[in-house]
């Protein structure tokens, strides 16, 4: 601390804070809080900015921060705030023209009340705010303010009591820029899972393959529900995987690939080669498909579809395993949804309401009975 402000005793534990930091800046916030190092009575108060910390000291050659001289600059428009910690009920106010040793101008501030209280608790800080102040204008600049405190409302220079600076910087702004882009990851393929919420399937679409799945010889007596262990089945599901950030989501449709040879049903589950009748009849190598309408499948009935078995949704948290409620991300059509009658038809339409961005691992379960 510099000689010059010997005389006072030395403010302790001080500091401002600005509610914000930008060149020029208008309507800021400036809050001091310091600790006092005598009790005698504050009616007093100068704040004085300069751009160095000895000439912001009492007696101090001062020269004003950029920005902070006058025409609505500085502390020429500042407003009183708030205040805590001070013995004495009476609250200080601004004085835009000031006095004796504290003459308002745009790197000045000069405060006072009528207040003989003498000061408790100097442990206590005293903090005191001022608000409607402008920065000064240069950017990443440091500046000083000078605390003064004074026992008299007229800021005379004898009745100087407590002293310390306070230091901040003005800096410029930072901009952050950053780009989202499209994800999209769709897969289709072949699993032994057979579960939703017990074994992860594959985290991404490297984890996903397989061309082919096998539900058995076919029994009349029986449904051949994947995944088949017995009968020459291969115990496999069908799965899908989709991923994306796409705030609308992602319609997923599929269509049954036409066979190259044989005539009608070509989409059919069939011999390959095949000649099937125009109509639905259990005589021809085609299996009967159950169309666009879900429907009940029961032995004895030729019938074969695909029905979503459920959301594999192990190692994740971001959505449910079920269909149900209000938080699910993969929506089956409701024609496609799998129900305790075993229902299914052999083209689905998913519209997820995707979270960003969301794993979708659906099961796809094919169900067949023969006559």
């Amino acid at each position: 601390m510099s000689s010059k402000a010997s005389a006072a005793g030395q403010l302790t534990e001080r500091s401002l804070t600005i509610s914000t930091a930008l060149p020029s800046a208008t309507g800021v916030t400036y809050s001091f809080s310091f600790v006092l190092q005598n009790t005698t009575q504050v009616q007093g108060l100068k704040f004085k900015a300069c751009t160095t910390a000895v000439g912001a000291y009492p007696g101090g050659t001062c020269t004003a921060p950029t920005g902070m001289t006058g025409g609505g600059n500085g502390f020429t428009a500042a407003t009183y705030g708030a205040q805590s910690g001070w013995t004495g009920a009476t609250n200080f106010a601004v004085d835009l023209s000031g006095s004796g040793d504290c003459i308002a101008a745009g790197n000045i501030l000069c405060a006072t009340r009528t207040d003989a209280t003498s000061q408790a608790s100097l442990a206590t800080p005293r903090v005191i705010s001022f608000s409607t102040i402008k920065n000064p204008s240069t950017a990443n600049t440091s500046f000083y303010v000078g605390v003064t405190t004074y026992s008299t409302v007229n800021w005379t220079a004898p009745s100087v009591v407590d002293f310390g600076a306070t230091a901040a910087a003005i800096v410029q702004s930072l901009t952050v820029n950053a780009t989202v882009a499209e994800i999209l990851q769709f897969c289709v393929g072949s699993t032994t899972v057979d579960d939703a919420d017990v074994t992860t399937i594959a985290s991404d679409c490297s984890g996903i393959s397989g061309t082919s799945i096998s539900i058995g010889t076919l029994d009349p007596s029986q449904l051949n529900i994947s995944p088949v262990s017995v009968d020459g089945g291969d115990s496999k599901n069908g799965v899908a995987m989709l991923r994306t950030n796409s705030t609308n989501g992602a319609v997923v449709a599929y269509r049954a690939v036409q066979a190259s040879s044989g005539t009608n049903h070509l989409g059919s589950l069939r011999i390959t080669g095949g000649s099937c009748n125009a109509g639905n009849v259990n005589s021809d190598p085609c299996i009967n498909s159950q169309g666009g309408t879900q429907g009940t499948f029961t032995p004895g009935t030729e019938k074969f579809g695909m029905t979503i078995a459920g959301n594999n949704c192990k190692g994740t948290s971001s959505y449910t395993c079920t269909f149900a409620g209000s938080t699910y991300n993969l929506v089956p059509q409701t024609n496609l949804q799998p129900t305790a009658q075993l229902t299914a038809l052999p083209g689905m339409s998913l519209v997820p309401p995707c979270q960003s961005p969301a794993r979708q691992v659906v099961l796809l379960s094919r169900l067949t009975t023969k006559p």
